[in-house]
């Protein structure tokens, strides 16, 4: 290592804490599981001794979900001046693993956990690594930190050994790795030895009396399923290690080595492996440093008594204070020896961007046409809770459905396959970056929401601008909101539909209690009060309609037969139709049919008219009278139905269904393929409008269930906040 140098402070290695795993043995969250005297957990302790030690940092690896409890249960520790941070263990990884494999849900390993903690080391200085559910005492930290500060030439690494037999479980096989060394001390090899025991009746000779080699011995399997059986005073690495920086190059080589052998659903790259593998191929040597007692931890429910047990008797003898963080504990004093010091930065900060999904009131498939629609903002929506990354790159997750990803923001980004759902988040990185918006920082995260998926209520234009808001957020960037809105609208047609700007002016612009009137070329916003009373009952098809998935095509046709009627007819733009006065608009609509071939000629119809429809629609609603806008509904319906064919037998249905139960007007809203159909009532009437669907169109189909049916309000716009 280099020296600090004259007048500069030695840098304190960073310990990170694998904190991610699942406890399956244990029962619960064993990380936090109380043990101590008042309460404290072994992770606790961990900071408690590594400080003591000599350690400055400590970077907290730990699952998505439970992030936050950590958090409020370490309070004490940010509280007592720790300088703690958090790294979120993802399946996804921007470098390594864009898009797990299908069916993947278990962690990728103890090496990998190490990987998600790499953003948030120092670029510089010694790092050491250990589990929260293991305790490893004092001694263990200081051999540990003297060691990364005055290593021997050559080693790389080091791992602290305990003997195997101090390590095991009363109740039940645990998981070890088996240390062989060299005649100089460092590692020869590791195997990760699982479901260990010690063997209770060693094997015999034939005349009864014990072998040789039947001292006590420990039994257990390789990952492979391969039985081993391995002396119980041999060496066993606990999870401590030490490392520098430039082992995380060779764990990523090695974990990519691991991806391209097709791992199975359940297979790990484990840490003790790859640095095994290092060693055995000569490129990073690993110091082995014997600690030998001292060792605790939590497997089994059962170890939990033993262990606080031991606390209780150390704190009882001065070893440790009865409240770990009062008076605060400071760091032992560096050594000169020691790297020099780079100032850590602070936590990564983090937000929500949440925004929201919307209904179109009237106006279908004329925003690619430049016409005007009648949308408003749901207050459904999708939510984006992220942290901001010190490196440009992509990591979120969401519901079961939809699994985790990562990508680069300093390099090419690519389409995922088609459907994909991260390809809207590359898409809005995509466009921000074409715009010109620096992105040196990314975001990870968790996506959730409220809006129905596919359903035609615009979940997907959501999670485009709740993650432009996100990433904007996190490289301090600002783009207006119309800006924003054409750059989103342009940037979605990465995912391979031509789609065209309400659904991301909708989102960003949405106004409490008022629809929008969105107008383009260029591209506007009016809010319209919704009067008193109004409410449109949101009621799903129960069919999916994926624009980005089977419809792309289609949706994308329609475009296109609306362009070459334009086209063909020799009109500049379809304002120019629809603005026309009445004998004029009469005039081109009779030309058009008799010039067009039937395709076209309905795409024509429909587009025509359902422009003067929203001109209509929007005078009515200014003006109070439901009767008139229920009826430009029903035709807005018809003329999709029968002239641009998007509509289904439920979506007609459902339209059916309400205007029998007193709706003044119903209509398919989005593009139609499927999703969701809306019913216009006076609010007095809404429950028996949803009553009627409940029994009439959802009991025979199986009941209704959660987000298939409901009553719309207007919503404010999408929002970012810390």
């Amino acid at each position: 290592m280099k020296s600090a140098g004259p007048g500069r402070r030695p840098e304190r290695p960073t310990l990170v804490i694998l904190a991610a795993g699942r406890s399956t043995r244990f029962g619960r969250a064993k990380q936090l599981e109380p043990v101590g005297p008042g309460g404290e957990s072994l992770l606790e302790y961990a900071v408690h001794d590594a400080l003591r030690a000599g350690f400055g940092r400590f970077v907290l690896v730990v699952r998505e979900s439970q992030r936050h409890e950590f958090e409020a249960r370490l309070g004490p520790l940010r509280t007592a001046g720790v300088a703690l941070s958090f790294a979120c263990q993802r399946l996804a990884h921007a470098d390594l693993v864009p898009l797990p494999p299908p069916g993947r849900v278990r962690p990728w390993g103890t090496g990998f956990a190490v990987l998600a903690a790499a953003a948030a080391l120092p670029r510089r200085g010694p790092f050491a690594v250990c589990n929260a559910d293991d305790f490893y005492g004092r001694a263990a930290y200081q051999s540990l930190a003297r060691s990364l500060a005055a290593p021997p030439p050559g080693v790389r690494a080091f791992t602290v050994t305990y003997p195997l037999a101090d390590t095991l479980s009363a109740f039940g096989g645990v998981s070890r790795g088996l240390c062989e060394a060299k005649p100089d001390g460092t590692l020869l090899h590791m195997t990760e030895g699982l479901d260990l025991r010690l063997e209770r009746d060693p094997p015999r000779t034939g005349s009864g009396a014990e072998s040789a080699a039947a001292r006590p011995a420990v039994a257990g399997r390789t990952p492979a399923g391969t039985p081993i059986r391995v002396d119980a005073d041999s060496q066993a690495c606990m999870g401590l290690w030490g490392f520098f920086p430039d082992i995380l190059p060779l764990l990523a080589e090695r974990f990519r080595a691991f991806l391209a052998a097709s791992p199975g659903a359940n297979d790990e790259f484990y840490l003790s492996e790859a640095v095994s593998d290092l060693a055995a191929a000569g490129r990073a040597r690993c110091g082995l440093l014997r600690a030998g007692e001292g060792w605790m931890g939590l497997t089994f429910p059962g170890d939990r008594a033993g262990t606080a047990a031991s606390l209780r008797q150390l704190t009882a003898a001065g070893a440790y204070p009865a409240d770990l963080w009062t008076p605060p504990v400071r760091p032992a004093p560096a050594r000169r020896a020691q790297a020099p010091s780079v100032r850590p930065p602070q936590a990564p900060p983090s937000g929500v961007a949440i925004a929201p999904g919307r209904i179109n009131l009237i106006g279908e498939h004329l925003d690619y046409n430049g016409l005007s629609v009648l949308p408003m903002a749901l207050e459904r929506n999708i939510r984006l809770e992220f942290e901001v990354l010190r490196q440009p790159a992509v990591e979120l997750t969401g519901d079961a459905d939809h699994g985790p990803f990562a990508f680069r923001l300093d390099r090419p980004i690519e389409p995922a396959p088609q459907g994909h759902w991260s390809n809207y988040v590359r898409a809005t990185a995509r466009g921000l970056l074409d715009h010109g918006v620096e992105l040196k920082r990314g975001i990870g995260g968790k996506v959730t929401g409220t809006v129905p998926v596919a359903e035609g209520l615009s979940s997907s234009s959501a999670l485009v601008v709740a993650s432009a808001l996100a990433l904007l957020h996190a490289n301090e960037k600002h783009v207006g909101v119309l800006e924003l809105a054409a750059l989103l609208a342009r940037a979605e047609r990465f995912v391979g539909l031509q789609g065209g700007g309400m659904d991301q002016a909708a989102s960003l612009c949405g106004a409490k209690g008022h629809a929008l009137r969105i107008d383009f070329r260029p591209l506007r916003v009016t809010p319209v009060p919704v009067p008193e009373g109004w409410r449109w009952v949101v009621a799903s098809s129960l069919a999916r309609a994926e624009k980005a998935g089977a419809w792309r095509e289609p949706y994308n046709e329609r475009r296109a037969q609306c362009t070459e009627a334009l086209k063909r007819l020799g009109r500049a733009s379809w304002l120019e139709v629809v603005e026309a006065d009445e004998a004029e608009f009469a005039s081109i609509v009779a030309g058009a049919r008799r010039s067009l071939p039937p395709t076209l000629w309905r795409r024509f119809r429909h587009v025509a008219t359902e422009g003067r429809r929203v001109i209509e629609a929007e005078a009515a609603l200014r003006r109070d009278d439901m009767a008139a806008f229920g009826g430009l509904m029903n035709a807005s319906h018809a003329s999709l139905r029968d002239d641009f064919g998007v509509s289904t037998e439920p979506l007609d249905e459902i339209v059916g269904v309400g205007l029998d139960a007193g709706a003044a007007g119903a209509r398919l809203t989005g593009a139609g393929f499927g999703g969701c159909a809306i019913a216009l009532c006076r609010e007095s009437r809404a429950e028996g409008v949803m009553a009627a669907l409940r029994e009439r169109f959802y009991a025979p189909r199986g009941g209704v269930g959660d987000g298939a049916l409901f009553v719309a309000t207007a919503s404010g716009g999408a929002t970012v906040t810390c």
